[in-house]
């Protein structure tokens, strides 16, 4: 059994009674679908990233020297994002970009001998700075989660405060 072609074509183009309707109907959807492709692109700054924007500012930095290791966790405590970062001048700051809104607390501190651990005296008591999101106060041990915790909504900065014994 030999094939032979559905349809022969010469060389004038076949005129189909539906091709105007099928131009008008891509055209529909065309415009109808462009303001939809429009509206997805960022219109103030097409290099930014998508997502919220925290700021973390510490300072008054004991010495000049070693690194910030800094912790940012979620609402169920476990931390996501962090790391570790020079300290080269009296502040410091820490972007984390693309964060979905909800709560969220910071711990840090300044690890002055880039150990890259906590140093504590013989009693225990931390011989390094350390600070945490919403500067609460603790007598004993570190502070409550509930009591670091943030709500970030928005672009935000906040500012922790050293703590050094």
């Amino acid at each position: 059994m030999r094939y032979q072609p559905a349809l022969v074509l010469n060389s004038r183009p076949i005129q189909l009674p539906f091709r105007p309707f099928l131009l008008l109907l891509c055209l529909f959807l065309l415009f109808i679908a462009a303001p939809d492709c429009h509206a997805a692109r960022p219109q103030d700054d097409p290099d930014s990233p998508s997502g919220i924007t925290l700021k973390v500012v510490t300072g008054e930095f004991r010495a000049v020297k070693g690194n910030l290791i800094i912790e940012l966790s979620d609402s169920t405590g476990g931390a996501f994002a962090g790391g570790t970062h020079p300290v080269t001048g009296t502040t410091v700051t820490v972007r984390f970009d693309s964060l979905a809104p909800g709560p969220r607390a910071v711990r840090l501190f300044h690890d002055e001998n880039s150990n890259d651990t906590l140093d504590t005296n013989f009693f225990g008591i931390p011989s390094e700075g350390y600070g945490f999101s919403n500067n609460p106060r603790s007598r004993f041990g570190e502070p409550s989660f509930k009591d670091r915790l943030f709500e970030l909504r928005t672009d935000t900065t906040i500012h922790v405060t050293l703590t050094y014994w």
